[in-house]
Parts: C-alpha cells; structure tokens; sequence
C-alpha cells in the first residue's frame, strides 16, 4: 500500500529539509501521495508515501489524523469493514472509507488492544496525543517491513532502510555478514547495517521519553505463529482446507482498483489464481520468462489460463544488461541476501505497473505452510524427533555456502562458527517445544528463510514500481489450517504416484485445477526454470566479475575489506549462487553505505509483452 518512515527523539528533530530529503528516499513505493507531519514541539516526524488502493480520495491521504492520534500505516487490513461495523455500533462516526480511519478510531476506542483484532498485512506507527508516546506495530508473518536504528535517543524507523542511510553513516554488521555469506539470508531480526534492525512479527513495542532525555520502550506480542501448533484447531478435511484458503483470498481481493494475479503455473499461484477468478470475471494473470522457447512455467500458465478464461499477459525478456538490473535490485533490495528470484519479480512487477495495475496475488507461503521443500523431508528420518540438532546438522550440510567462509578473515570465521552454534541451539530449543520434527522445521522456516529472504523479496521488488503483493497463503486461518493437518497429508516418500508434498493441498483444489497442475512437482524438468541456465546466467558472471575487478566499486570493496578476503574470492572456484551473493553483497554496501541515489527503474530490459497462444502484443 504505502511506505512509512518517521522520527522520535528525546533531543532535537534534524532539519524539516533534511527529514523530506529521508522521506524522498521511498517515495517510489507510493507514487500517489507524499505527506510529512514535522512537529519539532513532540520531538516527532512522521511520514508517508501513498500507494492509493482503498478510498482513492484525498482525504484518506497520510499521515491521518484521528482522535487525538495520528497515525502512518503501510499495508491492508483485511477484516476492516468488520471491525467498522463493530465500532459503529459503538457509536464511532467515520469521515473516510479507509482502512487506516479504522485503526485511527479502534484505537481511541480500545487502546493497543485493538492491534490484535487486525488481520493482515501491516507496519504501523501511531502517535498518542493523549499519553505522548509512540506505538509501532507489525503483522504476524512478518509481510511488511519495519526497519528501525535507534542511536544517541533518537528512533528513526521506516519501510525500507534508505531514509535512515540518509540520516546516518551506516557501517557493515560482522553477525549478519557472515549469516549471509552461510545461508543467504540474515538468520534473526537484524539488518546487514549495523545497528538496524526489524520490529519483530507480531509485536508492538511503545516509545516514551524519560525525565532524563532519553527514550525509554516496552514490548509485547500481539500473536506468536507457535500458537498454530501449540494450540491446533481440528483437522481439516479437504473440502474445508479449500474453504479456509478460497475465503482467504476472498478477503485479499478488496480494494477499490483492480487486484490481477502472477501466476507462475506451479501448484501455489494456480490455486490463488483459481480463487480470484471466482470473484473477477475478468481477471487479469501475470507470467514472466526469461526464455524463448520450452518453459514449464509459461506452458502451465497458459494452460490454466485457457481453462479459466483469464486475460493472460506474458512479459519475455530475452536479452538486456544484467550488471543494470543487478544494481537496479541490489539498490531496492538494501539486504543482499542470495536470492536469485529477485531479477525476475523486479522485471515482473515492473510489466504489472506498466500495465496500470497496482494490487497483485502471489502465491509465497505455501511451501511453509503445506510442506512443499524437498528438505523438509530431513524432518520423516527415524531420528529426526529423538535427535533435532541432527536433523539441523543434515539441513546445514544441505543449505549453507561453506566455500565463501573460507575467504572470510580469520577473526569472521570464528564469528561464523559461533553465529551457526547459537542458530542450532535455538532450531533444538524450538524444537523440543514443537509436536513433531515437521512442525519444528516449519517454525523455523517461517521466522528465517520465509521472513528474510521470501517475504523482503516480495515486498522490495514489487513496491519498487508502486504494486502491492498480497499474500493469501500468510493468514492466521490458513496457518492454523495447515497447523492441524497430520505430517502424511503434507509429505509422502518421494517413491509413488501422485503428489508427494503439499498433498492436503493438492487434494483440496484437484477439481479446480487441471491434473498438470494439481500433480506438477516443484522441482525437476517440469518444475522451477532453473534461472542459472538461461542467458541470466553468463549475465551474472558478467555482473560478478565486474563487481570483484571494476574500479567504480573499489570503495565497497574497501569498506568489505576488514571482513573479506577479496584475492581468496578471486581465486576460488565459486558455486554460481555464491558469485550472485558476492555481486549483491558489494552492489548493496555501494548503495547504501554510500547512500546512492536511485540508479534507472528499468534500464536497459527490452521486456516484450504479448499474449500466449494469440501471437498479438498487448499494451
């Protein structure tokens, strides 16, 4: 929906200039507004870049001021219209038909209490007249981003980490470093800038000022994910496991402009696409390819588009400069995690913007949920509940990138054996406390690989251009769905006919799909291209080489020195992934540790967008 980003100190505000130059920074994610409220009196800064989706109207522009509050808020809330209805019941009168207005009023109503009515996807600050403090708030899974850098009593927060680079010289940190070089992703709620971190999901944590100058917090959890298999709910059977998601995607399809979908032709994105027919007739799907000829993904797509009657647009890109588009992506993605996926939903979402679309449903959150990553089989071994730290020993020879440890500097890699100790010990202690192996590895995945890796790519390419993605699969009723569902209806022996993971899933949707799609596995020849096989491939050895020898990134290079080895990288045979990670590694500190401006949104990717099977380009 939006970008957020604010200021609260206990000292003085920095310049009103200064604060719109920070705001500026997201301003990308919301094309269709930017407001600023600089109350200096307050020691407060808040701000907003609009991406208008419910009540399009001027007035429902941010930062919103309600009832002795003021609020800036980046997401949607699902259940609003229910929880308007309540209030007005209340009494409670309404100026706006927002989403924001109900949280502005709910909480005058209720106070933060009324946080955990929200279901959704959200990052909201909201600023109490009454008690002159600050409240930040999160979704449960994470969706949408909080950043946060409090330093010498003042809090600076944000969707993204850009305007708090344009406020304060950011610097590597060691521990998120060397999470990153190990798995691909930062492993808890920090950032690679050192002293940035993320609010946790589903909390809210309140601001004050102490008498003495200083700013003073507490905590608390709204909702904490464990709770699905903690407290399960009864066992779904098919035909209520299809409700729960077909209702969720219900709920995903409010707004006031249209809602398209990308749609990959994997089980994932077919079913949400499914569901969404159900409530667009004319309903708009998105597949991207990077090749010409002979891609599963495309013939999926098209086959379930034909069987739907969906307007199919294909956008092709067959050539174009991958060291732009890695800048590009480096740049808005801020976190160089190595996550190859991100180059083809920047290119994505940049065909759904160009295309007048602002609301896109994807599928992410499935794999977690229903059981869909060939590792999770790790969990079905006979010592897997006896035993999890070897269960998580198998998972860490399977995942991590052990060559790039090796060009670390020697005190880093000491950091890294102790950074990979403390994220066994807390994969056993969760554990212990979960009802079996499965669940255990679930858990984990949503609070690291999901949240860090998935769900920043999907947010960081998307807003990018100005689309919102929405996630149907991450809502609390389809988690404690998929929660209840025995191990055997997630994950079978991969010998035998028929779905072997996600299988309640393809079994609760096997009458609205074609069988292709329903029984089409995740990997192999007729799963997931292979990126590293295309044009992309060479592209990014390009893009790697350039980044590891070009005069124009020797300062990043210089600022990474204390930490890499950059002649042990250069002579070390790297595994393709790895030569992405160090691009990305050095693209990110070049833009923001530097505090880059905007390189060009889409330079120099010649997309063709055309219909599948019609031969006609469309616009």
């Amino acid at each position: 929906m939006c970008g957020i980003f604010g200021i609260f100190t206990a000292r003085k505000l920095p310049p009103r200039d200064a604060t719109e130059r920070a705001l500026q920074r997201i301003a990308h994610r919301g094309p269709d507004s930017l407001g600023l409220a600089y109350r200096p009196e307050h020691g407060l800064a808040l701000g907003h870049a609009r991406l208008s989706i419910l009540d399009l109207d001027p007035r429902s522009n941010q930062p919103f001021t309600g009832p002795d509050c003021q609020l800036v808020f980046n997401g949607e809330i699902f259940n609003f219209r229910e929880l308007r209805r309540e209030l007005e019941a209340l009494g409670v009168r309404f100026s706006t038909g927002s989403d924001t207005e109900v949280i502005a009023r709910g909480f005058r109503q209720h106070g933060t209490a009324f946080f955990e009515r929200l279901r959704g996807m959200y990052a909201l600050a909201l600023w109490d007249e009454r008690e002159q403090c600050l409240h930040l708030a999160r979704d449960e899974f994470g969706i949408k981003p909080l950043c946060m850098l409090e330093r010498d009593g003042t809090l600076v927060f944000a969707s993204e980490v850009k305007p708090i680079a344009a406020l304060h010289t950011l610097a590597p940190e060691p521990d998120v470093l060397v999470d990153l070089l190990q798995w691909g992703f930062p492993m808890q709620d920090r950032s690679f800038y050192a002293g940035v971190h993320f609010l946790p999901p589903g909390t809210q944590r309140t601001y004050g000022r102490t008498d003495g100058g200083a700013l003073r917090q507490q905590s608390r959890i709204l909702w904490k994910k464990d709770q699905a298999w903690l407290k399960p709910v009864a066992e779904p059977d098919a035909a209520s496991l299809r409700a729960t998601i077909e209702a969720s995607v219900s709920d995903h399809m409010i707004a006031d402009v249209p809602v398209a979908a990308a749609l990959s032709g994997g089980l994932d994105s077919s079913i949400v696409t499914a569901a969404a027919k159900a409530h667009v007739p004319d309903l708009h799907a998105y597949t991207f390819t990077l090749a010409t000829d002979g891609d599963p993904e495309v013939e999926h797509a098209t086959l379930l588009s034909r069987k739907l009657g969906l307007t199919h647009h294909l956008a092709q890109l067959d050539h174009g400069s991958v060291v732009e588009w890695l800048r590009a992506v480096a740049w808005h993605l801020e976190e160089p995690i190595a996550n190859v996926n991100a180059l083809p939903g920047f290119a994505l979402a940049a065909a759904v913007r160009a295309s007048g679309c602002k609301v896109v449903l994807v599928g992410e959150g499935s794999d977690e949920l229903f059981g869909g990553y060939p590792w999770y089989r790790l969990a079905l071994t006979p010592e897997a509940a006896a035993d999890p730290g070897r269960v998580f020993d198998a998972y860490r020879n399977r995942r991590t990138q052990r060559t790039l440890l090796a060009c670390l500097r020697p005190q880093l890699q000491h950091l890294a054996e102790q950074r990979m100790q403390a994220t066994r010990d807390e994969y056993v202690r969760r554990a212990h406390a979960m009802p079996d192996p499965l669940a255990a590895f679930q858990a984990f995945d949503l609070d690291t690989q999901l949240q860090h890796s998935q769900l920043l790519r999907v947010d960081r390419m998307f807003m990018a251009h100005g689309v919102e993605a929405r996630v149907p699969f991450l809502y609390r009723s389809v988690l404690q769905a998929s929660a209840a569902l025995p191990v055997a209806r997630k994950l079978l022996p991969p010998e035998g006919p028929g779905r072997r993971e996600k299988v309640a899933l393809g079994e609760a949707f096997a009458g609205a799909l074609p069988e292709r799609i329903a029984l089409r596995p995740k990997f192999g020849a007729a799963g997931t291209v292979d990126l590293w096989s295309t044009w992309l491939g060479p592209g990014l050895t390009t893009a790697f080489d350039r980044c590891l020898h070009s005069a124009e990134l020797a300062d990043a290079r210089a600022r990474l020195e204390p930490f890499v080895d950059w002649s042990a990288i250069a002579r070390t045979p790297l595994a393709a992934k790895e030569r992405f990670m160090i691009a990305m590694l050095l693209e990110a500190s070049d833009a923001l540790l530097a505090n880059r401006d905007r390189p060009d949104a889409m330079p120099s990717l010649p997309m063709r967008m055309r219909s599948p099977g019609s031969g006609e380009g469309l616009r």
